[in-house]
C-alpha cells in the first residue's frame, strides 16, 4: 500500500530544495543528432574571475570549449537556487552537453540575495557578457551568437538579460541571440508573501509593485526580444505552469520567435532532473537560431 502523503511530502521537499538549489540532471548525454558532429570537450578553464576589479565581490565562471574550429557560438549558463544559493556546479552537466554540440559555454555564479537584491544579479550577468566580448579573440568566441540558458531562478535571469532595456552606457554590451528558460518564474507580480521572492526583491509585491514589474521578464516583452525556448512541467506547483504559458502567449503576441515544451508528468524538480528531451529540443532550437547545422556542413566540406 502506497503512503500517498509520504510521496507528496517527498515531492514538496525535493521541489523546495530545487528552487533553493538545483541538482545535476541525471540524463546528461544525448544521442548524437543525424547530420551533425558529436564534438569532444577540448578544454575547460575553471574559476575565471569575470568581474571588474572594483566589483563588490569577485565572481567566477567556468569556460567550456569544444574541439572544433571557431569562432564558436556561446551559451551563457545561469544556475538556479532561488537567487540565494547553490552554484554553477549544478549546470556542469548541461554545459558539457552543449559543448559536445559545438557551443562554447560560460557557466557563471552571481551575487546572492538577501545581501544583494534585485537588480544586482542582472548587473553581474552584464559583466559576464562584457567578459565574453573582451575575450572573444583569445577563445574564438562569436559575439554575434551569444545565447543565455537557465533553469528556475536562473531562467528568470536568462530571460531578463535577453529582454531588459539596456542602460544608455552599454553600447559595447553584446546582445543575446536566443534564450532557453526552464521552469521560469516569468512574472513576479503573481507572487505575494513568497519568502523566496521577497528575499530577492527586498520586500513584498504590495510594498513595491513597480519594482516587481521591473524584475519580471513578462513585463519587458517587446517585438525586438530574442527568440525564446521555454520548457516546464505541468505538475509544477512551486513555479506553476502558467508562468511559462502566459509568457509564451505574450511573446507570440509581440511577434517573438518562441517555442514551448510542456511535460505532463513532471514537476519542478523532476523537470530539471529528467529533462533530457526538453534539453535536446532546446539545443535544436539554438541550432536553428544560430545556424549551427549550416556551419557544420561548411566545416565538413
Amino acid at each position: 500500500m502506497i503512503d500517498h502523503s509520504l510521496v507528496i511530502g517527498t515531492c514538496v521537499l525535493v521541489s523546495s530544495l530545487l528552487l533553493g538549489g538545483c541538482y545535476t540532471p541525471l540524463n546528461e548525454r544525448p544521442e548524437t543528432r543525424a547530420g551533425t558532429q558529436d564534438y569532444s570537450v577540448d578544454r575547460t578553464i575553471d574559476g575565471i574571475v569575470y568581474t571588474s576589479a572594483e566589483w563588490p565581490q569577485p565572481l567566477h565562471g567556468d569556460l567550456y570549449l569544444p574541439q572544433k574550429r571557431g569562432p564558436h557560438p556561446v551559451v551563457l549558463m545561469i544556475h538556479g537556487g532561488g537567487w540565494a544559493n547553490r552554484s554553477r556546479d549544478d549546470m556542469a552537466g548541461i554545459s558539457r552537453k552543449l559543448t559536445r554540440h559545438g557551443y562554447a559555454v560560460f557557466n557563471v555564479n552571481y551575487r546572492f540575495a538577501p545581501r544583494y537584491t534585485w537588480p544586482a544579479q542582472l548587473h553581474d550577468l552584464n559583466q559576464a557578457l562584457q567578459w565574453i566580448a573582451a575575450n572573444a579573440s583569445a577563445y574564438q568566441l562569436d559575439t554575434g551568437r551569444i545565447n543565455a540558458w537557465g533553469y528556475s531562478s536562473g531562467a528568470h535571469l536568462a530571460a531578463l538579460i535577453g529582454s531588459f532595456n539596456r542602460p544608455a552606457d552599454s553600447a559595447d554590451l553584446p546582445r543575446v541571440r536566443a534564450v532557453v528558460a526552464g521552469g521560469i518564474p516569468a512574472d513576479l507580480r503573481k507572487y505575494s508573501g513568497s519568502p523566496i521572492v521577497m528575499r530577492f526583491m527586498g520586500g513584498d509585491r504590495h510594498e513595491m509593485p513597480e519594482r516587481y514589474a521591473e524584475a519580471s521578464p513578462a513585463y519587458h516583452v517587446s517585438g525586438d526580444d530574442p527568440p525564446v525556448f521555454l520548457y516546464h512541467g505541468k505538475l509544477d506547483f512551486l513555479v506553476t505552469v502558467d508562468q511559462s504559458t502566459d509568457y509564451y502567449e505574450a511573446l507570440l503576441a509581440a511577434g517573438v520567435d518562441a517555442e514551448l515544451y510542456l511535460h505532463g508528468w513532471r514537476e519542478h524538480a523532476t523537470m530539471f532532473l529528467f529533462g533530457g528531451d526538453a534539453e535536446n529540443r532546446a539545443i535544436r532550437f539554438l541550432d536553428r537560431i544560430n545556424a549551427v547545422d549550416q556551419l557544420l556542413v561548411v566545416e565538413q566540406n
